[in-house]
Formats: structure tokens, C-alpha cells, sequence
């Protein structure tokens, strides 16, 4: 590089260990930055159940400040800022930004409270689009049965889709999705960058005797999306297939545990440890990923795209045409299954694994993608 390249960055979490999906796009893009040569100056939020502060983080780092989100009641209840915004007020944050002129990158909208102060104004600003967010959770609250969270909710929403008009005039923005680029180009040049993620890029066989005759579908169970579309596997496909099917994920409810263990043909996996989740993406011979919520990329799509067998997923798991060259699209129930029954006894070869791979490097090249933000400043 002919120049060091300095950069802030703000994340809304610690993203060490990167221990699920929104977090591991901000980890492995700060791991990726650094290999490219950036030099950065990282800002990092942390609370309570989540990643603590940690020094692991410094190799990648100039320097690292952690500042604590303030969690209010008050500012839930009153502020006219979205929550995960306000919570992330931190006057110590704006003084140790203004302590340089380098380029700001605001990971997340989640980061974006001090985006159009006046000193900040005047720098280069990126803005990182994980998602449409007020459309995320308007989403989310359509699906709430809680009606005190399903206030929260459309709330939420309804304040994030006003923030969002103050990306107005940021210098790029960084679309996860092709699919929203249309949408981000209202405020300012938006560019196409997918998710950063652990990737090795390397397609190796697995042993026949390795593969499991089974259907897999994984995701963090506490989000509500996923616990939809496990209750909607158990309910509607599972019924109509003699497939085994496997759930597995981070902390199912007691209502989907019972649920499954109703099903004859449903084996649910509480909280399997990392290396048994990518032993299950790896040797069944199905994974299974339905979403309902047609926003952001699921990690959990490039993890099975990368070690993976067989892949069935439904129009809302694809981003613009992307994944359908990759994967079998089916919806509906019976679709579904049908495809499922067809799968399960055909062999999934390396060639066949080797071709995926070469058409998702054309968008997931962590190493490129973090030249094109180089590029940027």
C-alpha cells in the first residue's frame, strides 16, 4: 500500500469472540481491514449479556476505546431517538473521535448518534447498511405476540425509519444486501459490500460415510424470524416428508421444545457448541434455511454455502438473484418437501461443491472487500 490508511471505526458490540451473525461481519471486516493494511482506531460498545471488553482485539488495532451503552428507561420511554441509538450517547466517544480527521466508519446505524454533528460533518463519513432496520423491526413487531414488545416494536420502527433520513449527505454507504442498494441511494453513493465472515475457501469432500441422511436447519432460536420458521418446518413440512429433520439452535423456548417433541420425524438440538454446529452444516446431507423477513444476509446462508451439501432455501433468503444461482429455491410447504425427497438419495460431489465455491467468491472475497473501503478513502 502506498499509503497508510487510517481509519475509525464504531462498533455497536464487541465483536470478540464472534459468537453470532450481525457480529461476525463487524469482526472479521476489522480482521480483514488490518491484514489489508489499514491502520485503525477502533470504537466499541459493550453491555450487560453480551461480549466483555477485551484485549484480544488491540492486534488489530492503533488504538481501542470501549464505552459502556446506557441503558435508560427514561430514554426508552421518552427519547424521540431510536433506543439502540440513544443508548449509545457517549460524550467520551465524540471527544476520542475528534481527536484525529481520519475517516469515520459508522458500523451500523446502531453507531450513527454523533453522525451529523457538526465537527463530524466535516470528516469522510461511511455508513455500514446491515439492513432496511425500521423495516427489520416492523418485521419483527408483525410477529410478536407480546403486546407491550410489539409496542416497543412498531415504536422502534417507526423512529428508525425518521433517523434514517439523516444519512443524507454521508460520503458512501455500504450495502450487505443488492437488494437494498435502491434504496440507500436516496442518501448518498452506495456501494454493494456482502458480510465479512470466517472463511477459508477451501472445498473438500466429505467421506460418504460421513454424511448424514438428514435435513438441517440452524439459527440463533432466541431470534423470533427463527423460531417462526422452526415452528413452521415442524407444523407444515415435517408432516408432509418421512425425512428426518434436524432443529438446532441457541436457546429454543419451552413452547418449540414441546412442539418438536410432538414431531416424529423432528429432532431438536439445544445450544450445540460451535464445533458440533459446523459438524451438523457440514455431514448432513440437507441444510435446510427458511426466513419469512426478507432483510439483510443470513451468515448462517455463506457458513452452509461454504461447507455445506445440498441447499434449499426460499425467495426471501435470496438477495437480488444471488443465491438462487447457488442454492434450490422452493416455497410453500409442499414444494418444499418435494424437493427435500428428491435430494436426500443424490450425491453431492466435490465439482459440483468446487463450482458453488467459484461463483460465491465473485461476491464473498473478504480480502477484496475490505481493499474496496481502502479504496473508498
Amino acid at each position: 500500500m502506498a499509503e497508510d490508511k487510517f481509519l475509525n471505526i464504531i462498533a455497536f458490540d464487541v465483536p470478540h469472540p464472534p459468537n453470532y451473525g450481525g457480529i461476525c461481519d463487524v469482526f472479521y471486516k476489522l480482521k480483514h481491514l488490518h491484514a489489508q493494511g489499514a491502520k485503525i482506531i477502533y470504537h466499541c460498545f459493550y453491555y450487560e449479556g453480551h461480549n466483555p471488553p477485551t484485549e484480544e482485539l488491540k492486534q488489530y488495532c492503533e488504538e481501542l476505546y470501549f464505552y459502556e451503552r446506557k441503558k435508560s428507561p427514561l430514554s426508552l420511554l421518552f427519547s424521540s431517538l431510536p433506543y439502540i441509538i440513544s443508548s449509545r450517547n457517549n460524550m467520551e466517544l465524540l471527544d476520542n473521535l475528534l481527536k484525529n480527521d481520519y475517516p469515520i466508519l459508522f458500523d451500523g446505524i446502531q453507531c450513527c448518534y454523533y453522525l451529523n454533528h457538526p465537527e463530524i460533518k466535516k470528516r469522510f463519513r461511511i455508513f455500514r447498511a446491515n439492513n432496511i432496520e425500521h423495516a427489520y423491526y416492523a418485521g419483527l413487531a408483525g410477529s410478536e405476540q407480546n403486546s407491550l414488545k410489539r409496542l416497543y416494536l412498531k415504536r422502534e420502527a417507526s423512529k428508525l425509519e425518521k433517523f434514517e433520513k439523516k444519512l443524507k449527505g454521508v460520503d458512501a454507504i455500504l450495502s450487505v444486501a443488492k437488494m437494498d442498494i435502491p434504496h440507500f441511494e436516496a442518501y448518498g453513493p452506495t456501494h454493494h459490500l456482502p458480510p465479512f465472515f470466517k472463511s477459508n475457501f477451501v472445498a473438500t469432500e466429505v467421506p460418504q460415510n460421513k454424511v448424514q441422511k438428514q435435513v438441517l436447519f440452524q439459527g440463533n432460536l432466541e431470534v423470533k424470524e427463527n423460531e417462526n420458521a422452526a415452528r413452521y418446518i415442524i407444523g407444515e413440512i415435517a408432516p408432509l416428508t418421512s425425512q428426518k429433520i434436524v432443529i438446532a439452535g441457541k436457546s429454543p423456548s419451552a413452547a418449540l421444545k414441546k412442539l418438536a417433541e410432538g414431531s416424529q420425524n423432528v429432532t431438536l438440538i439445544d445450544t450445540p457448541s460451535q464445533e458440533k454446529m459446523e459438524e451438523l452444516i457440514e455431514c448432513s446431507q440437507l441444510n435446510l434455511l427458511l426466513t419469512f423477513q426478507q432483510t439483510g444476509i443470513k451468515l448462517k446462508l455463506l457458513n452452509a454455502l461454504e461447507s455445506g451439501q445440498h441447499i434449499i432455501i426460499n425467495s426471501f433468503m435470496d438477495d437480488s438473484g444471488i443465491f438462487s444461482e447457488m442454492c434450490e429455491v422452493a416455497d410453500g410447504a409442499e414444494d418444499i418437501a418435494k424437493r427435500i425427497d428428491e435430494l436426500m438419495d443424490k450425491a453431492f460431489s466435490l465439482e459440483v461443491k468446487k463450482e458453488r465455491h467459484a461463483k460465491f467468491k465473485r461476491y464473498y472475497d473478504n480480502d477484496l472487500n475490505a481493499r474496496k473501503i481502502l479504496d473508498l478513502i
